[in-house]
């Protein structure tokens, strides 16, 4: 686990156990034989609109299951109480060349999560926040005053963040799709600070 403070948050990179690289072409094969709908600016996995969620498919269980072992890493260094950090909602994107994704953040979530499945380096998810200096009446002009990160697509990387912070990315610069894997997670089980104000909550 790489943990890096990005934009006052700290986000959290994994990487696909090298031995399994090979395995995301079959992986890419298995989404892009998904249904699709149009999104905004790219393709978003279709039957996610019916409340479907893709670790519920028996093809990405390999995929889930070493994702919710990196959940289980970010839920001991954020020192939280509850039994696990539980996906609630995944799905996938699909970026065609000249395709990026438009800005937005994930509602109803703890944290959220992207693994690069295929993908150009010069293409990037970026988060972008106001910079602190211009978040009251003092700005410069009609200038942009937005600090920004930029996240370079690795196939075989998983990142972790707040879900309450804008990002998107850029246009994707090759033929090959640019495809990626996204999950909502939340605390479930037990959650209590010091034994009080206790709470229990079931997640699905």
């Amino acid at each position: 686990m790489e943990k890096e403070g990005i934009l006052g948050f700290p986000l959290y990179r994994f990487y696909y156990p090298k031995d399994k690289i090979q395995e995301l072409e079959e992986l890419k094969s298995n989404i892009l034989m998904l249904n699709w709908r149009k999104n905004p600016k790219n393709w978003i996995w279709a039957d996610s609109d019916n409340g479907k969620n893709l670790h519920d498919l028996p093809q990405f269980a390999e995929l889930f299951s070493w994702i919710n072992g990196c959940l289980e890493e970010v839920k001991k260094d954020l020192k939280l109480s509850c039994e696990s950090l539980s996906i609630v909602s995944s799905w996938a994107n699909v970026n065609l060349r000249g395709e990026g994704f438009h800005d937005h953040i994930h509602p109803n979530a703890f944290a959220s999560s992207n693994f690069y499945v295929s993908g150009p380096e010069d293409s990037f998810t970026v988060w972008h926040k106001e910079n602190p200096f211009f978040d009251n009446n003092i700005f410069p002009g009609d200038e942009d005053t937005h600090i920004y990160h930029y996240e370079r697509t690795e196939p075989g990387k998983y990142v972790v963040f707040p879900p309450h912070f804008y990002h998107y990315s850029t246009p994707n610069s090759e033929i090959e799709e640019r495809v990626t894997v996204a999950a909502n997670v939340f605390p479930e089980g037990l959650i209590s600070a010091n034994g009080v104000s206790r709470m229990r909550i079931s997640v699905h």
